[in-house]
């Protein structure tokens, strides 16, 4: 079946054509100019900045044309990422969607329909000439997934409207009326090497040993995947196993009986999703070699039992390699960055009080590898509360200092506070309850939505935000309902006749 042939059918086949297009984070350019063009052959005024962001402008139809304008926001960037075999090339490659009538779904990469529906949701009402709706200024921001670059860039002095909607949500049926702030943070942490041959040399050899380089040594490659990763915001609570913490478990238990060191480390991709994946390469004495793999079983078997429920199809794999390493990690800095990811803090750090069942304060160990002479690995910390954030950043940078390393902050952006009194939100409330026939859920998301920024940028604005059915963002499992798309859209047209 094709996408083509799914109802909205003015929604899919724009999404189609920005699936077509890639659009992932920091190569937002070619998406930015396929919605100038848009604007253009449809008669829009429409402007784009040197940050990809894109503003469109609709006057309102028959008889709105003199309602107070309302904006509608989304994302133009996606989270690009891929199954280990995929050979597709996503900053020059469309993206091949499939579908079974019931889900859309990537063959083999992530779908970026976080935020693509929301774009094509747009397009598709600008595009119409029968929708009724007030005037609509809409802005689509760059970057958002790496930090709200482009929301932060935003020119927003052409923006009059008082009132916007933003189609950032993954979960159909829930109102979301704030938002967490974030801020990525980057550990380094110093590390130094030595030559292989000298610490190996200065132990006790097995003469009945052999390798690659004949020098005492055997370097074996732990591996993590599988797991089940997921969006460091929205399903933090799930407590996924994270790969990189993972790992250094793994590497902490051997370390306690054989005597190894690092020659490289790598694990993660993105600091707002939950790592699936994680290696290393070790060189193990070659008298200590049994004994290390041993270790490494022990512990593995451990952990597949007490995550069998949640990462079902986890993998632990232990394999020697047939290179082995000129230069490792010395005693003291192996077991640093051992310490170090599997030590420092992560996951869920505070649970709300006021809102039952919500995260509050959470942090997420996103990336970690070796270069050159440190250790580098990222979080990105999220909270509600500017208060909480704080707390947990300062946590994090005493224990990065215990270990004589340093922080480096960056993309802080502000929460979208609660707004007590809203319109917009009782306008909603009852749209949602003409469409489905009984009540949302109103509550708050301990993610970053650009809300936030925009908040800031515009003070007094009315906000609120929604999406259509998502599941798995940021991971190659990612899917989108269909039915949850077309019940999305006929939300959307009721809210627009609503302003």
């Amino acid at each position: 079946m094709d996408i083509n042939e799914l109802s909205p059918s003015e929604v899919f086949s724009y999404f189609q054509e920005i699936c077509a297009i890639p659009h992932g984070s920091g190569n937002t350019g070619m998406i930015a100019d396929y919605c100038l063009e848009f604007a253009k052959a449809h008669g829009l005024k429409a402007r784009k900045d040197t940050s990809d962001n894109v503003v469109i402008f609709k006057a309102g139809t028959s008889g709105y044309e003199d309602c107070e304008p309302v904006i509608l926001q989304g994302h133009l960037d996606m989270v690009c990422e891929k199954e280990p075999d995929c050979d597709i090339d996503m900053s020059v490659q469309s993206i091949k969607t499939c579908t079974d009538g019931k889900m859309v779904w990537a063959d083999g990469t992530t779908l970026g329909a976080d935020d693509g529906i929301a774009i094509a949701f747009i397009l598709a009402v600008f595009a119409s000439d029968t929708i009724a709706h007030p005037p609509i200024q809409a802005v689509l921001t760059s970057d958002e997934e790496i930090g709200m670059l482009g929301a932060r860039d935003l020119d927003t002095s052409e923006l009059t409207a008082k009132r916007l909607i933003n189609i950032d949500s993954e979960n159909e049926g829930i109102l979301y009326v704030s938002c967490a702030g974030g801020v990525r943070a980057e550990c380094d942490i110093p590390v130094v090497y030595e030559d292989a041959a000298g610490w190996v040399s200065g132990g006790e050899q097995d003469d009945n040993a052999s390798d690659a380089a004949g020098n005492g040594q055997v370097c074996f490659e732990v591996k993590i995947s599988g797991l089940a990763g997921g969006h460091s915001g929205v399903e933090i609570h799930k407590q996924h196993t994270n790969a990189i913490r993972l790992l250094a478990s793994l590497l902490s238990h051997a370390n306690g009986a054989a005597d190894f060191r690092l020659v490289s480390l790598s694990g993660g991709g993105k600091e707002n999703a939950i790592p699936k994946e994680a290696k290393a390469v070790v060189s193990v004495r070659s008298c200590d070699a049994t004994t290390f793999e041993q270790s490494i079983k022990e512990s593995a078997a451990v952990w597949m039992q007490e995550i069998s429920a949640t990462e079902p199809h986890a993998k632990i794999e232990l394999e020697k390699t047939d290179i082995a390493a000129d230069k490792v990690l010395n005693s003291h800095s192996t077991a640093n960055v051992i310490y170090a990811l599997w030590l420092s803090p992560d996951g869920v750090y505070r649970m709300s009080q006021e809102i039952n069942g919500m995260v509050q304060t959470s942090l997420n160990l996103g990336t970690a590898y070796l270069e050159d002479d440190k250790l580098v690995y990222k979080y990105l910390i999220r909270s509600n509360t500017a208060a909480g954030k704080k707390l947990l950043l300062e946590r994090v940078t005493t224990f990065v200092k215990h270990l004589s390393g340093k922080v480096v902050t960056m993309s802080d952006y502000p929460a979208w506070e609660y707004k007590s009194d809203s319109q917009l939100r009782k306008i909603c409330v009852d749209s949602f309850t003409n469409v489905y026939g009984h009540e949302p859920e109103v509550t708050s998301i301990h993610a970053g939505l650009e809300c936030g920024i925009l908040a800031g940028k515009m003070p007094g604005v009315d906000m609120i935000s929604f999406g259509p059915t998502l599941e798995s963002v940021h991971t190659p499992d990612e899917c989108m309902n269909v039915a949850s798309v077309e019940r999305t859209w006929e939300y959307l047209m009721e809210i627009l006749k609503s302003l």
